[in-house]
């Protein structure tokens, strides 16, 4: 009796086509993997909103120009501190910053839209109950000096 027929046989490699389905099957997987780590972080960001928290320069329609303060509260919304009608507390919602709170009870419908560098007054309230109307307005980041 030969030696080489009394040993089990060794292990058979995988046939070629089940190969490169593992291959492509853990490579789909991992492409998959990291498209929902980039679309989750993504969501994530927009979730949030902008970082709005800082100085801004208002410049009304009739180019009148002050330095308005937004704060963000413990409950996420935005306190914006314009010393006018315009001041309230906001809420990012839909990509706009909405007036929940309006330091002015007869500016319910305030909204500011958002282009990624400006907030431009978009929405007001219907009739102009202040007598004049704010659309237009636009606030724009005030940059801050470096301390040293």
């Amino acid at each position: 009796m030969n030696e080489a027929s009394e040993q089990p046989p060794g292990p058979q490699r995988a046939k070629r086509s089940d190969s490169w389905f593992r291959f492509s099957l853990r490579s789909l997987l991992l492409l998959v993997l990291l498209v929902a780590v980039f679309l989750s972080g993504r969501n994530s960001n927009r979730w949030l909103g902008p970082k709005f928290e800082g100085k801004w320069q208002l410049t009304m329609p009739a180019g009148f120009q002050k330095t308005v303060n937004i704060v963000r509260d413990p409950d996420g919304q935005f306190v914006v501190g314009t010393g006018g009608v315009l001041s309230g507390v906001y809420r990012w919602q839909e990509d706009r910053l909405v007036v929940v709170q309006p330091s002015d009870a007869r500016m319910i419908g305030l909204a500011w839209a958002w282009n990624g560098e400006t907030l431009q007054l978009m929405s007001e309230p219907e009739g102009t109950p202040t007598g004049a109307s704010y659309l237009g307005a636009v606030m724009q980041r005030v940059e801050e000096d470096p301390q040293f």
